[in-house]
This record gives C-alpha cells, sequence and structure tokens, in this order.
C-alpha cells in the first residue's frame, strides 16, 4: 500500500504519519534530502486513513474562506521590528497578540545545527527565532500533535507555515473547527532539499574554518529592495556579498532543487487554505510609491471571518493601506514554480561529484560563472537592467 502514487503528490506534510491509528507510517528521507512516507507493510491494517487524509489526495476545504479575500498593505509600528522580520512586520504583530493571550505560536526555525525545524514559543523570545526566511522545507516532525494537544488544553494557538504545511495540519485534524486555532500561511516559491542545505552549511563552515552562529536569509543592511544572504560565525567574524555564500539562493531561484510536489502545488491561488496569509508586497513601490520607505511591507490576505477579526485586534499596531488582488498579484500566487530544464543534470552531478561540484558549476561560486557575473553585471547595471531583472526575478 501506498499513501501516494508518485512523488510530485507528496508535500511531506505529515499528515498521514501523524493520523496513522496502528502508527505504521514513517517519513523517511530519499535520495534527495525530501521525506516521503514509509508504510510498515507488518503494522498496516489497511484503513486508508493515510490516503483519505492526504490533501493532496481529497484536497482542502474552501467553505469557511470569503468569497474574495482582503488585500492590505501593511507595515508593523515599530521600525525596529521591520527591520529585524522579512518583510514588514505582520508576524510579530500576529504573534504577539497570541502571547500576549498566553498562547503558544509555531513556526519555522533553525536547530543548534542549523537544521530548519517547526518549534513551539511561548514566550516574545523564542518566537522571535521564527522571524525570517528560510528557504529550506521545515522537518515538521510530531508537531501536529503536539498543536492539538495545546488546543485540547484550549489553548490560543498560532501556526505559521507553507499552505501545504497548514492543509496538512486541518486534515490532520478532520477538519474540526477549532475556534483558537489562527491558521497563517505563507506566499511560498518552493522548499529547497534540506540535504543541500546541509551539504551548503559544512561547505561554508569548512572553508571559514569554524561554526555558524547565525544565518539570514533576507539581511536588510542595504535595504529592504536589495536583501541579501548574511552570514555570522562563532568568532564573531561575518560574511555577505561572498560567491559562495550566495551559492545557496542561486540553487534556489533557479528551481534546480525544490521538491517535485512545488511543480505540481495547488495552492499557488487565491483560495488559500489559512485564515491569513503574508508576504513580501513586492511591487508596492508601483502600486504605491508613497509606502515604501525600502524597510519592508507585508503582503496580508484575510481569507476567513476569524482571520478578518483577529485582524481588527492588531491593526492599532500596525499601519495599513487597502489593496487589491490585482496590485498584490505575484506569480506564486498563480502557478506553480516551473522545474529548472538543469534539474536532473544537477542531481545527477551532485550524486557523482558532491555538493561543491554543483555550486561552482551551477552558480556564481564557480570560476566561469563569477568572470560572467563581473564582467556583466557592471554593464547591466549601468544601462538599468539589473535592477529591474532582479525585480522580476523576485516575482518569478
Amino acid at each position: 500500500m501506498e499513501v501516494y502514487q508518485n512523488k510530485s503528490q507528496c508535500s511531506g506534510c505529515t499528515a498521514c504519519m501523524n493520523s496513522c491509528p496502528v502508527n505504521a507510517i514513517t517519513m523517511v528521507a530519499d535520495q534527495e534530502g525530501f521525506k516521503y512516507p514509509q508504510i510498515d507493510e507488518t503494522i498496516c491494517t489497511e484503513c486508508d486513513l493515510c490516503q483519505k487524509i492526504c490533501p493532496f489526495h481529497e484536497g482542502y476545504s474552501k467553505e469557511m474562506n470569503l468569497q474574495t479575500p482582503k488585500v492590505y498593505a501593511v507595515k508593523h509600528i515599530d521600525d525596529d521590528i521591520r527591520i529585524a522580520s522579512s518583510s514588514g512586520g505582520m508576524f510579530t504583530a500576529l504573534s504577539d497578540y497570541v502571547l500576549e493571550k498566553h498562547g503558544v505560536v509555531y513556526g519555522a526555525a533553525f536547530d543548534d545545527n542549523f537544521r530548519v525545524c517547526h518549534q513551539k514559543a511561548e514566550t516574545a523570545q523564542g518566537r522571535d527565532k521564527f522571524r525570517g526566511s528560510k528557504y529550506v522545507q521545515s522537518d515538521l516532525g510530531n508537531i501536529f500533535q503536539d498543536v492539538k494537544a495545546e488546543l485540547d488544553r484550549d489553548r490560543d494557538v498560532l501556526f505559521t507555515g507553507t499552505p501545504c504545511q497548514i492543509a496538512g495540519l486541518r486534515s490532520y485534524l478532520e477538519k474540526k473547527k477549532y475556534d483558537r486555532l489562527i491558521l497563517c500561511d505563507l506566499v511560498c516559491l518552493g522548499t529547497p532539499s534540506p540535504l543541500i542545505w546541509k551539504d551548503y552549511v559544512a561547505l561554508l563552515e569548512g572553508a571559514k574554518g569554524r561554526s555558524l552562529q547565525g544565518f539570514n536569509f533576507r539581511d536588510k543592511g542595504n535595504g529592504w529592495h536589495t536583501s541579501r544572504l548574511y552570514a555570522q560565525f562563532m568568532d564573531g567574524t561575518t560574511l555577505c556579498n561572498n560567491p559562495l555564500l550566495d551559492s545557496f539562493n542561486s540553487i534556489f531561484y533557479q528551481h534546480i532543487a525544490l521538491r517535485p510536489s512545488c511543480h505540481m502545488c495547488i495552492f499557488t491561488n487565491f483560495a488559500r487554505p489559512s485564515d491569513i496569509t503574508m508576504a513580501d508586497f513586492w511591487g508596492i513601490e508601483n502600486s504605491k510609491p508613497e509606502f515604501d520607505d525600502d524597510k519592508g511591507v507585508s503582503l496580508v490576505l484575510i481569507n476567513t471571518k476569524k482571520g478578518e477579526a483577529v485582524f481588527e485586534k492588531i491593526k492599532t499596531g500596525l499601519v495599513y493601506e487597502i489593496s487589491t488582488m490585482d496590485e498584490c498579484r505575484q506569480r506564486h500566487l498563480t502557478v506553480p514554480a516551473e522545474p529548472s530544464p538543469n534539474r536532473d543534470g544537477f542531481w545527477n552531478d551532485y550524486y557523482e561529484c558532491g555538493f561543491e561540484y554543483v555550486a561552482k558549476k551551477y552558480t556564481e561560486y564557480g570560476l566561469r560563472n563569477r568572470v560572467k557575473q563581473r564582467v556583466l553585471k557592471p554593464i547591466l547595471a549601468k544601462v538599468g537592467i539589473l535592477e529591474i531583472a532582479r525585480s522580476l526575478l523576485r516575482r518569478k
């Protein structure tokens, strides 16, 4: 018995594993580092619950959604919070609301080994680890069971994640309506391989000869529109604007190591599986230029009446403007990420030669690509094309 027919039909949401009444399912990583459900046939009773509960099999319910989502451009009133956030600080405002009610917040964070995994926070300090983008598929483990336990204790819960993770949690909860649960999803390009991320961290630490202490996918030292990768090491040294450091982002934006299901994503539309959707409001400089100060603006979609009620309660801590679906339209809200034509070649090279080889071959870390960048980038910048290309890339 199989939960899925092919890998493009499994997002790794763990709903099946957490729901199995006889614990016959474990999540096992494949050659690309993505986890898939594996059934122990000696335990399985063939109840079919795993298939019935899968969002890819059954789809996701939209019955609670507003007919049309309400769209806002949002900035936190505290500029320091915005600078510490990937976009406009909406997540902090939303999570503060839950924490002030002695609730719990779930989100993606680095563990001590810089593995990205979902964790629980009950304080602002713990919650702060969830700030900022993590361009890696997070390991959910048994976090759904923990969420249900907290809800059954009548605690307020905020769960943030990719739309497939949100849909998975809803399926695991058997679509039961928990009034104290707020679901918040992200507009997602796709989730890169945790294995590639692990090898990237190892190469980075090896090249520097010291361990990572902090990592930011979207440092705003040069502003929101030109955010960059930023790494801090145990000896206090830092790294940014470096070909090796930037190699992971290059792999990410090439769609060369995304999970197969990302290319068949069923959530790339405005009918979101959550109460509230958050993203960067790319294009705000065109639709509302007076609202853009280059410190970050959140795109917020209010999808349900519950989301509407929550936004009403937190909006005093926000600066916001009403927007429209046309103004906020991004590629990842309309179509899935297209697979790179180099995907198979990338993985074949990786299996044969390792991560450093593919980083050099497929990114600016390699000499040939560095020469291209050093020659072409100044020319493109001079004629004004570079910033246009970067803007278009963000929306892809």
